[in-house]
């Protein structure tokens, strides 16, 4: 140990590696805590690499060996260090710099001092390359600057790459993509009620684990993330989005230091930049959707996790909690990550076991953070189960066993399906999809079949092994109703990795035929820079017009442009009652409550009810119909006096929104009287019931076949078009015993009529009923035990609490 001022400090030689980095021993510490560098190495680039380098510098004329100092001192002490650098003998006019470093190390100055002479004195950071003569040039300075750089180029590249990852997310964000879906608005709007009601749900829970998404609980960690930026900024297109692009700097990040950090790939920075120009991410990336956040977090659980595995078992803990966020970031996720962790479970037991102490202190992290989700278990169980039925899923359809597992099967490998994520498909909505693109881009399925083809020849590796557990478990949620690009855009990830990987490989066989690394590394950011700017050149000029289904079955597009019109429209003519259309997008109030004030100063409503009952219309009443309604309104024949005072073209030029007045025609009474009574007039058909024929008699129904309320299926409706009561008339093909009628109304209170003939002509036995259904239990049973074998049945349901016209709803009738 040297005393203070003391220069004689001994001084430890460390061999270096051959890639010109300090040595470190392998194995495990005493800890258990995993100390070497290039133990989760699972492709040996490393090593590659390392021979690479040691080649160039042999034929550079640049000594192998590397001399580290490794100086023990004490609080204060100081090093002085002087370098000599004799003249080269072509350049023996050029006078020797000489170099003296001052204050090496001291606990208080850590700054280097150089001195030269004819220099003036240079205060730098600890990383000295060199110090230039007088003489030099401009050009050989430049280098210098460039060689006293604090940064690998490798660093380098990585935050440039950062760099343009966010410019291509930012610039343009609320024009693409061109629709501000309902799925967007609502996390804003959430978040606003969330602020209002002193951070209650409308079920005033205090701090909801979950909030609503139309009729189902989807919403958690995506509402939380907007209220700061609501409170700070109010309700913002781009702020809503930004915070998703900002969350999804997490995604990129750990995906490129995933690569240098267990992966050890030279070309590690790539990662961000093909993340960046995967196509079903480069949209998704720039929308406030919650499946990007479930992503991001998910690829930074994978990183950290594998830090767990591959450093330190202190970064579990870091793992649990990103895992947690992106469990509650996603509903269709929670299959994903729940599987995941189950298969890395058993997949690295024997480490786990090492680590057990802190395995256990992360499963008592896990399980402070399960508890909000088990809160919300206690108070919805069938919350899971409600939102499969409300997808559609096959999972909750009346259909055998195999028939479920077969489907789930070949849903799940279409979802691995280079087919699938290479190819454009029409699979996906037109919304989700950047035209002409594939969800990956089809340049980089070579080099992920290479990632790929490694990973599969390292699977001893747990760092592979991850990966291929991540890639094969990203369908398994989206498998449960269909494969969509949302529900499996957790796939991106994996799968970048394996393609960076794949890209590494390639460049350092390419290094071992003498092409520079620098030359390889520069000239790929080149490559994949200009591709991210092209994409996003390509979206902003041209996404607008790659579809042009603007409405409810395409892209869904005017969010933003028709209720900035509106909002202006009632600045000027704040009498108006306008009511806009809802026709054009799903849950277009919600985004209404998104750009307007609550409560709405509009009417979300549309002509078709004015078409079938007379209601009020004035001058003063201004509709925002879309072109399929302003056209209904021209052909009825029931509006006269229809003036257009404004339109709102959609992108390709087209009318897409028509500010309409118009008034009734003189004799609208007598036009809707004469429809009334046509619409009641029973229609005709044959169902089948307990396997065979029956013929029936029902109302015009405006959702659903008549089939449907026979079919088993309790998703499946029927429902009038404006008929109340109504009535089906059913007529076997031969005389049967009932006992009981049951149907599913729904939550209605309804009288409901049962009249059953023994033959045709025969006095019915009549059976009337209020019974009330609810949502728990819709289905209600009326009693007809005692009546003779019926040959035809007439069943009258009446909504008590509504006038005509009305929809009823019959989502099913057994006769038992």
């Amino acid at each position: 140990m040297a005393d203070q001022g003391n220069t004689d400090a001994p001084l430890e030689f460390a061999e270096p590696e051959p890639n010109g980095k300090p040595a470190r021993a392998g194995g495990e510490g005493e800890s258990g805590e995993l100390i070497a560098g290039g133990a989760c190495d699972p492709l040996n680039l490393q090593e590659e690499t390392a021979k690479i380098d040691e080649e160039a510098a042999s034929q550079a004329g640049i000594p192998k060996t590397q001399i580290n100092l490794i100086i023990d001192l004490p609080p204060g002490a100081q090093v002085r260090v002087t370098v000599e650098t004799p003249p080269a003998p072509a350049q023996s006019e050029i006078e020797p710099a000489r170099i003296v470093v001052e204050n090496l190390g001291t606990a208080n100055e850590p700054e280097l001092i150089l001195r030269s002479p004819g220099l003036p004195d240079r205060t730098v950071g600890p990383a000295v390359q060199e110090i230039v003569g007088p003489r030099q040039g401009a050009l050989e300075r430049l280098r210098a600057r460039v060689r006293r750089w604090p940064y690998t180029l490798e660093t380098t590249l990585f935050g440039l790459g950062l760099f343009i990852y966010l410019i291509t997310r930012l610039t343009g964000l609320v024009d693409f993509p061109i629709y501000f879906f309902t799925d967007e608005a609502i996390q804003t709007v959430a978040a606003a009620d969330l602020i209002r009601n002193d951070l209650m749900d409308e079920e005033r829970t205090f701090l909801p684990t979950y909030f609503k998404n139309g009729p189902f609980y989807n919403l958690s960690a995506s509402v939380y993330l907007q209220v700061l930026p609501y409170l700070l900024f109010g309700k913002s297109v781009f702020v809503t989005r930004a915070v998703s692009v900002l969350v999804s700097l997490l995604a990129a990040a750990a995906v490129g230091l995933t690569l240098r950090d267990i992966f050890q790939t030279p070309y590690w920075w790539a990662g961000v930049l093909l993340l960046s120009i995967a196509p079903a991410w480069f949209l998704h990336s720039r929308t406030a959707f919650e499946t990007v956040l479930f992503t991001s977090f998910y690829a930074g659980f994978l990183y950290f996790y594998l830090l767990y595995r591959c450093r330190s078992p202190r970064y579990l803990n870091w793992a649990v909690v990103l895992a947690a966020l992106a469990f509650y970031s996603y509903s269709p996720g929670q299959l994903v990550i729940g599987v995941t962790a189950l298969l890395l479970l058993v997949s690295d037991a024997r480490y786990h076991w090492q680590n057990r102490g802190q395995v256990l202190r992360g499963l008592g992290l896990l399980a402070i953070l399960a508890l909000p989700y088990l809160r919300f278990r206690l108070n919805h169980p069938e919350a899971p189960i409600d939102h499969l039925r409300l997808l559609g899923s096959y999972w909750v359809q009346p259909l055998p066993l195999r028939d479920k597992i077969a489907q789930y099967v070949s849903e799940y490998f279409y979802g691995l399906s280079p087919g699938y994520w290479f190819i454009p498909n029409e699979r996906d909505l037109a919304r989700h999809l950047m035209k002409g693109y594939g969800n990956l881009l089809r340049a980089s399925l070579p080099f992920a079949a290479i990632g790929l083809a490694l990973a599969i020849k390292g699977f001893r590796s747990p760092a592979n092994r991850a990966v291929l557990i991540a890639l094969l478990v990203a369908p398994l949620g989206s498998a449960l109703v269909q494969i969509g690009i949302t529900r499996t855009l957790v796939f991106v990830i994996p799968a970048t990795l394996l393609t960076a990987i794949g890209v590494s490989w390639v460049l350092t066989w390419l290094e071992k035929r003498r092409v520079p690394r620098p030359a390889l590394a520069t000239g790929l950011f080149a490559v994949l820079s200009v591709v991210n700017f092209t994409m996003l050149g390509d979206a902003l000029a041209n996404g607008s017009t790659w579809y042009q289904d603007y409405g409810l079955g395409g892209v869904q597009y005017g969010a933003r442009q028709l209720f900035s019109e509106v909002r202006d429209y009632l600045k000027t003519s704040p009498q108006t009652r306008m009511v806009v259309s809802p026709g054009w997008a799903n849950g277009s109030d919600v985004v209404a409550r998104f750009f307007l004030e609550d409560p709405l100063p509009i009417e979300m409503g549309s002509i078709d009810g004015h078409l079938f009952q007379r209601l009020s219309l004035d001058e003063n009443t201004l509709f925002v119909m879309i072109p399929e309604e302003y056209q209904l309104a021209q052909e009825s024949g029931k509006f006269t006096d229809i003036r257009v005072e404004k339109t709102l073209p959609y992108p390709d030029g087209k009318p897409g929104f028509y500010f309409v007045r118009l008034r009734y025609v003189e004799n609208i009474d007598e036009i809707l009287a004469r429809e009334r009574e046509q619409r009641r007039e029973l229609l005709t058909g044959v169902v089948e019931i307990g396997g065979e024929p029956v013929r029936i008699r029902y109302p015009m129904l405006d959702i659903g076949e008549p089939q449907q309320m026979f079919d088993g299926d309790t998703e499946t409706v029927g429902r009038t078009l404006e008929a109340n009561p109504a009535v089906i008339e059913l007529t076997f093909p031969q005389p049967r015993r009932i006992e009981q009628i049951a149907l599913i109304i729904g939550s209605t209170e309804a009288e409901i009529t049962a009249q059953l003939f023994l033959t045709p002509d025969a006095k019915p036995a009549e059976f009337t009923q209020i019974l009330q259904g609810t949502i728990d239990q819709p289905r209600v049973l009326l009693d007809v035990s005692g009546a003779p074998p019926a040959w035809v049945v007439r069943l009258v349901v009446r909504d008590l609490h509504q006038e005509e016209p009305a929809h009823i709803h019959i989502w099913e009738i057994e006769f038992n």
